[in-house]
């Protein structure tokens, strides 16, 4: 039906082409707008159907990602509670102790997402997260013991949200690494400096060309 309708268009307009070419100009205006009118419908309706198709098409890459990054934090996390129990050690990077930041760059490291030294380094990575938006595999940020300058001494890294309740893994130096909730530690609420979420898949990418 739709191929019958454009060739009858065609031939409508060339019709209307060769009795203006020959000076005949008492051609009705109605019917000449109506002819560009459904003309310009007929091809609007394959926009539409084109741009739907796209629409699903990025629908679904973003849901793939979303699929991929959280896949990632999770593994990630789950490499992260294997070490629970290890204690604090200064500078330490490995699994005779961890400090915080030898901590989360060791369980990213696992899987080739390489993250810098030190959480003053790391805060750098990533997009800026506010507190009431935080989610699993977010890193949290702290202030060491003095609360006053906002210099970042601490990191952690949020392993579950659920009804105000944010729990993060971190390795402390009084309780080595373990899973505490933030809203409920008096110690680290008041520390609490920023969070970022990091990019995991240009991560991943980056270590792919590398």
């Amino acid at each position: 039906m739709q191929i019958k309708r454009f060739i009858t268009i065609l031939v409508a307009l060339f019709l209307v082409i060769s009795v203006q070419s020959q000076g005949l100009h008492a051609v009705d205006e109605k019917c000449e707008d109506n002819l560009v009118t459904t003309f310009s419908k007929y091809f609007s309706k394959s926009i539409k159907r084109d741009t739907s198709s796209n629409v699903r098409k990025e629908s679904t890459v973003s849901s793939y990602a979303s699929k991929l990054y959280q896949s990632t934090v999770d593994n990630v996390i789950s490499v992260g509670k294997t070490f629970l129990g290890i204690p604090y050690r200064w500078g330490g990077v490995r699994e005779n102790g961890f400090d915080c930041s030898g901590f989360i760059k060791y369980i990213f490291d696992w899987f080739d997402l390489r993250l810098p030294r030190t959480s003053r380094e790391m805060v750098n990575y990533g997009q800026y997260v506010s507190r009431d938006e935080l989610q699993k595999g977010d890193l949290v940020f702290f202030s060491g013991r003095n609360t006053m300058n906002g210099v970042i001494g601490h990191i952690g890294i949020v392993v579950e949200v659920t009804n105000g309740v944010i729990k993060m893994m971190h390795s402390s130096s009084s309780k080595g690494v373990h899973i505490e909730d933030l809203n409920q530690s008096e110690y680290f609420s008041k520390r609490y400096i920023t969070a970022r979420r990091l990019p995991l898949d240009q991560m991943q990418a980056k270590q792919k060309i590398q």
